[in-house]
């Protein structure tokens, strides 16, 4: 039987209506946006500490990241007997190898890996941290021993959150009898502890008690599975032994995954043997995470006020960071990145009895570009004048002239990149109006564009002086010596969603025209921007940034509109000081 397949909304609808009856069971790959090891990368570690060690090489001069390094460390392990790369045996046989039954050594390397100190909170840890807080969220079970969900608990909340181990496990079961939720269960210990499930005697069979709970938790509850690959054969014969009880998983059984095309053959048979017991089970594919999460987050309703803060804590604010002296400490880096504090919420709406296709889109304008924002989904979407997009549309076509609303603009830029695209090319087309710059397109990204027009050199002043030195502007247009082509100066515009906030990316750049002679221009390119070092490049956004948005005081929040005049205007609120980012940890991999 092949397993049931679900869609994100499907899942995020059903989570909403049934969060407190569900529970969580988590792998890796919840914690690895946190930048905590997962099972292969400590594999790798193991790999390469063991083959120095039978090669008598330094261990510190290997590249674990390099593949050529990994491929021949690789081949020695396949011409000694050890399981096949990525086989679910490698992990119990490679910390065996290491360690052997000495505990305290294998703690001591966890400990090391698995430090707190390497914890960098996403926003789909605060976001489970909130639902454990809420209560949506009641029993968390996981194949991780690291303190992700406990730091994410104290960040979040403020509140401890205790989890049930190996050396405890017979209180999980007491404390689901009695309901003293939450319960957050670690089906192979906890790594401060002695008692670890990694040796392949461990992983032979979990806890009996911890087991109990987990198999009377899925008589009363319904369970997502997420960033776990199904790999080891204890936990998989584990909820196939919940699956065999009287009322498996009541509110449903769902397996999610970055990509279908990394599931196993194994994952599927459960999900299908799940679903062939009546319970509904399916395998959603989700992304990250932390888009998961972010989805989850934004469709619960009654979130306290203080979950919510705490769950999106990026935020403009006034800041005044004095410039350290120089250190081995790590920087404060100012990003190109300003935030969107608001975006359209409707836009106009062709109805139509069949939807056109993109070619037949591309023929309808027979090689004109229109004024008017477009993109194709569920009908013609567009800000700008309706007269001029209804011309696009046969009459005979068009069942209704209507609005579409976007109740979460950014739900909606997550949920299609038709729609996405549409917000950035309107964007564009508002931070360009009323300004001395021209819009210009190059493959899929928008650029502003220095105007060569003489009544706006004084608008382009700051960007003359950031681009010139000791004082002295310099040109922002100009012939391209020995081709017949023009260059100026530019600035890529792109829109991203990261951590629940809309961001404006501003990038510097080079405009060549025509486009064809654009690699003819590298080295010119090049040379122009060649010394344009730390000081002059952050003037250089501070120039576009004042060319954009007029001279206003950093901090400012400033409304630009694409179609002011028309029947269909967007308007973008920007914050005119980007972002910063402090305490930055640089690591491999």
């Amino acid at each position: 039987m092949t397993a049931q397949l679900a869609s994100i909304e499907d899942l995020v609808s059903h989570y909403a209506v049934n969060a407190r009856r569900l529970t969580w069971f988590l792998g890796a790959g919840a914690s690895r946006t946190a930048g905590i090891p997962t099972a292969t990368d400590l594999i790798w570690d193991l790999k390469f500490r063991l083959y120095c060690l039978a090669e008598n090489q330094e261990f510190q001069a290997h590249d674990v990241n390099n593949r050529a390094i990994r491929a021949r460390v690789q081949g020695y392990f396949d011409s000694h007997g050890a399981p096949k790369i990525y086989d679910a045996a490698e992990y119990g046989f490679y910390f065996e190898r290491a360690f052997g039954s000495d505990d305290k050594a294998q703690q001591q390397f966890l400990t090391a890996e698995l430090t707190p100190t390497m914890v960098s909170l996403n926003v789909g840890h605060r976001v489970l941290a909130a639902l454990i807080a809420m209560g949506a969220a009641k029993m968390v079970f996981t194949t991780n021993f690291d303190e992700v969900i406990e730091a994410a608990a104290a960040t979040v909340s403020g509140q401890a959150l205790t989890a049930y181990h190996l050396e405890g496990s017979y209180a999980a079961l007491d404390a689901l009898n009695a309901d003293r939720f939450p319960i957050y269960a670690k089906l192979h210990g906890d790594f401060r502890y002695r008692s670890l499930k990694n040796l392949p005697a461990d992983l032979l069979a979990n806890d009996q008690q911890i087991q109990q709970c987990f198999l009377a938790a899925a008589n009363r509850f319904g369970m997502v599975v997420t960033g776990y690959s199904g790999r080891d054969a204890n936990v998989m014969s584990m909820i196939r032994a919940a699956l065999n009880q009287a009322n498996p998983f009541p509110a449903g059984f769902f397996w999610t995954t970055t990509r279908l095309a990394d599931l196993s053959e194994e994952v599927e048979a459960v999900v299908a043997e799940a679903a062939a017991k009546g319970v509904r089970a399916a395998i959603v594919e989700v992304g990250t995470f932390d888009i998961l999460m972010t989805k989850l987050w934004r469709q619960l309703p009654d979130k306290p006020a203080a979950l919510m803060e705490a769950v999106r804590p990026s935020h403009a604010a006034a800041v005044s960071i004095p410039l350290p002296a120089a250190g081995t400490r790590y920087p404060i880096l100012r990003t190109n990145a300003l935030a969107l504090t608001s975006l359209p919420d409707q836009c106009g709406h062709i109805v139509c009895k069949a939807d056109p296709t993109f070619a037949a889109w591309r023929e309808a304008q027979q090689g004109t570009i229109p004024e008017a924002v477009t993109a194709l989904e569920g009908g013609v979407l567009y800000w700008g004048s309706a007269a001029e997009v209804e011309a696009l549309v046969s009459a005979s076509n068009i069942k209704e002239r209507a609005v579409r609303g976007f109740p979460d603009p950014l739900a909606a830029i997550e949920a299609s990149t038709h729609v996405k695209s549409l917000f950035e090319h309107a964007l564009a087309k508002a931070l360009c109006a009323d300004s001395p710059l021209l819009l210009r397109k190059r493959g899929r990204g928008w650029f502003a564009v220095a105007s060569a027009r003489s009544e706006d050199e004084a608008a382009l002043e700051p960007l003359r002086l950031a681009v010139g030195w000791g004082g002295k502007p310099a040109a922002i247009t100009g012939r391209l010596p020995n081709l017949d082509a023009s260059w100026a100066e530019a600035v890529s515009i792109r829109l991203e969603e990261r951590n629940g906030v809309a961001w404006l990316l501003l990038e510097p750049d080079l405009w060549i025209t025509p486009l064809s002679k654009r690699e003819q221009a590298v080295d010119f390119a090049r040379k122009r921007r060649l010394k344009r070092y730390n000081e002059q490049s952050n003037q250089v956004l501070d120039a576009w940034i004042d060319v954009l948005f007029g001279k206003v005081p950093r901090g400012s929040e400033v409304t630009v509109t694409a179609f002011a005049a028309d029947s269909h205007p967007a308007a973008f609120t920007v914050n005119t000081r980007s972002a910063y980012s402090g305490g930055v940890r640089l690591a491999a991999g």
